[in-house]
């Protein structure tokens, strides 16, 4: 009985090296796969910074015209042969666009001050379109009153617009204002959701 109590104890003991190997072998395997499978951590992407290159892009638009005026206005239109003489006098109504161009924005960064400073371009007559429905004609010389006097007229219109408008400071004023808020619509969230610190400075 004792010599089987031993056989069975040692057979007993082997079974329990085997199932503790096993076990080992699981767990290890286990281990490798958990290790192999784990979701990596994914890389995070560069890191986007404020550049002028990127606030460039932003501010390249196509539309030039930042502000559009209402004018009526009174044209003068002098005899050919007498420079001195007005053949006739012509009322009308234009719509004038004003703006910049907006790809000749400057831009300078300054990375250690946090400071983004604009500079607009100068404000320009972008457009005029006289509309002709709304000529009205006073006549000093009766002998101009013949089909072509329209045409005549539509040219004198644009050009009295065109200078007035030209001189118009308030027109231009507006219009730079408003290239200003545009562009500060377009660049300030941008550059505050990739960092706050900026100050942004448009002259």
């Amino acid at each position: 009985m004792g010599e089987l109590r031993k056989v069975i104890i040692g057979y007993i003991q082997k079974q329990k090296r085997k199932i503790y190997i096993g076990i080992g072998l699981v767990f290890l395997t286990l281990i490798f796969l958990v290790v192999l499978l784990w979701p990596k951590e994914k890389q995070k992407p560069e890191e986007e910074i404020v550049t002028t290159a990127s606030l460039e892009k932003i501010i390249n638009v196509s539309e030039l015209s930042t502000f559009e005026s209402i004018y009526n206005g009174i044209a003068r239109v002098m005899n050919e042969k007498k420079p001195e003489k007005v053949d006739y006098y012509v009322s009308y109504e234009a719509v004038v666009k004003a703006g910049v161009d907006f790809q000749e924005v400057d831009i300078a960064l300054d990375k250690d001050g946090k400071t983004i400073i604009i500079d607009v371009p100068e404000v320009i007559i972008t457009e005029v379109i006289v509309e002709s429905g709304s000529m009205e004609f006073i006549f000093e010389n009766e002998k101009v009153n013949t089909e072509t006097v329209s045409q005549q007229a539509y040219k004198a219109c644009l050009a009295d617009v065109r200078a007035e408008s030209e001189e118009a400071t308030t027109l231009k004023e507006l219009a730079e204002q408003n290239a200003k808020n545009v562009i500060e619509a377009l660049v300030k969230p941008f550059v505050m959701q990739l960092d706050a610190e900026y100050t942004i400075e448009i002259r």
